[in-house]
């Protein structure tokens, strides 16, 4: 049979924990590589310019079909949530006249 003491974690001293701290401090501090493997910090205008080409030539852009079959999703849509909202206002408007007129009557 195991003695309980071996079961039971090893109490951290003083001295580890700190240490244990300052590792943790220090792993957040350090800067993160990003997915093309370069560091976080930048170091000019010229490498923000080269990262955005290089990003850009790395988007899959829409094909033709694709891009007017979108585009005529968005009009249609604006054009239904427009003549919605236009009823709403006309109804709601109507209603409040009503309700103005009736208060002064």
């Amino acid at each position: 049979m195991a003695d309980a003491d071996d079961t039971a974690p090893k109490k951290e001293s003083r001295q580890e924990r700190a240490e244990r701290r300052r590792q943790e401090r220090a792993a957040r501090t350090r800067p993160t590589k990003s997915q093309s493997g370069h560091s976080a910090e930048r170091t000019g205008f010229g490498t923000f310019l080269r990262e955005c080409v290089a990003e850009l030539k790395r988007v899959q852009w829409p094909t033709r079909p694709v891009l007017i079959q979108a585009t005529a999703v968005v009009i249609i849509t604006c054009l239904i949530v427009g003549v919605y909202l236009y009823a709403l206002d006309s109804i709601f408007s109507k209603l409040a006249g009503w309700l103005i007129n009736q208060q002064a009557g």
